[in-house]
């Protein structure tokens, strides 16, 4: 844990406190609204955090191929 404690430090130093912060307040609005929006759905929690996972694992991954995606550079 204290090599992704090390990590959340160091994107802080890099991008700003306001930056990282504004960060996770997004993600964990976008959680919250998941979770909202499934919130009375007929399936299980489990299901449900399932279905959370698939999405946030997917975002990551899209996010990992644009990073490593050429860019154009003017």
């Amino acid at each position: 844990m204290a090599q992704i404690q090390q990590k959340i430090e160091n994107f802080t130093r890099t991008v700003g406190t306001d930056l990282s912060i504004e960060f996770e307040l997004q993600v964990s609005k976008t959680i919250k609204n998941l979770i909202e929006s499934l919130e009375n759905r007929l399936i299980d929690d489990d299901t449900k955090v399932d279905y959370a996972t698939h999405v946030f694992a997917k975002a990551l991954d899209d996010m990992v191929d644009y990073l490593e995606s050429p860019k154009l550079l003017n």
